[in-house]
């Protein structure tokens, strides 16, 4: 079954839906099977093969599309816009896919909404703040809660604490974000090693490292993928930056 065949098989117990309506059904589930062919792709997978494992994973179509109509199923149409069609979506893929997706969901809204507990790995922490920067990458969004200054395996070094989530709050954050950031010194390149990653489909948390020089306020990270570069300017905190 190709992916146009599975989408029309979902709507077609919709018939009320407006033209609108039906187009925002369809791209929620473009955008749900995207989610999850990127992992099989970057794994290695034949496209066509990612896509039909990625539709049967998804369960009966015309399951999912009954499931949608019992969920209108006696509310005013009128008033229907696109966040109650991308909550019926959610609510129908979870109907068949079960609890996983719920749990992605709790993953991605903590580090969404929530500081996540992430570790740090210096041995001696000279000055530390929590902040809250974001910047979107891909379909993600990059959260930075901590930058702390300290020693490391005898180093002096700024650890960079951050997590990654899915724009949509029901959708598969993309994995090893990390591999595709880097973080230098506002004014030269800092060697770089990476944290351990804490990893599940719904958020990724992990720390990057790098080496301050003296009169070092900040350090910048940079995302680059898929022809896209953003960068984020993540200051030092004031007793670990200049010295």
């Amino acid at each position: 079954m190709t992916r146009r065949e599975f989408l029309d098989q979902v709507l077609s117990p919709l018939g009320r839906l407006t033209a609108q309506e039906r187009e925002n059904v369809r791209r929620e589930l473009e955008e749900h099977v995207e989610d999850r062919m990127e992992a099989l792709l970057e794994m290695g997978w034949d496209a066509e093969l990612a896509e039909e494992r990625c539709l049967e994973a998804m369960g009966d179509p015309a399951e999912i599309g009954r499931e949608m109509a019992r969920q209108y199923r006696g509310r005013g149409w009128l008033w229907i816009g696109r966040a109650a069609v991308a909550l019926t979506v959610v609510v129908c893929i979870q109907a068949v896919l079960g609890v996983e997706v719920l749990f992605n969901a709790w993953d991605g809204l903590v580090v969404r909404t929530l500081r996540p507990q992430i570790t740090s790995m210096l041995d001696e922490v000279e000055a530390e703040e929590l902040v809250d920067l974001r910047m979107g990458i891909g379909n993600d969004v990059l959260r930075v809660v901590r930058v702390s200054v300290g020693e490391a395996e005898g180093q002096r070094v700024a650890e960079i604490a951050m997590c990654a989530y899915d724009r949509w709050p029901f959708g598969i954050v993309a994995h090893n974000c990390e591999n595709w950031i880097t973080v230098e010194r506002r004014e030269s390149e800092a060697r770089i090693h990476g944290g351990p990653a804490s990893r599940t489909y719904g958020a990724e948390c992990w720390q990057m490292y790098a080496l301050p020089a003296p009169g070092d306020r900040s350090v910048v990270l940079t995302y680059s993928r898929y022809g896209e570069t953003v960068s984020l300017e993540v200051p030092l905190p004031e007793q670990g930056g200049a010295v």
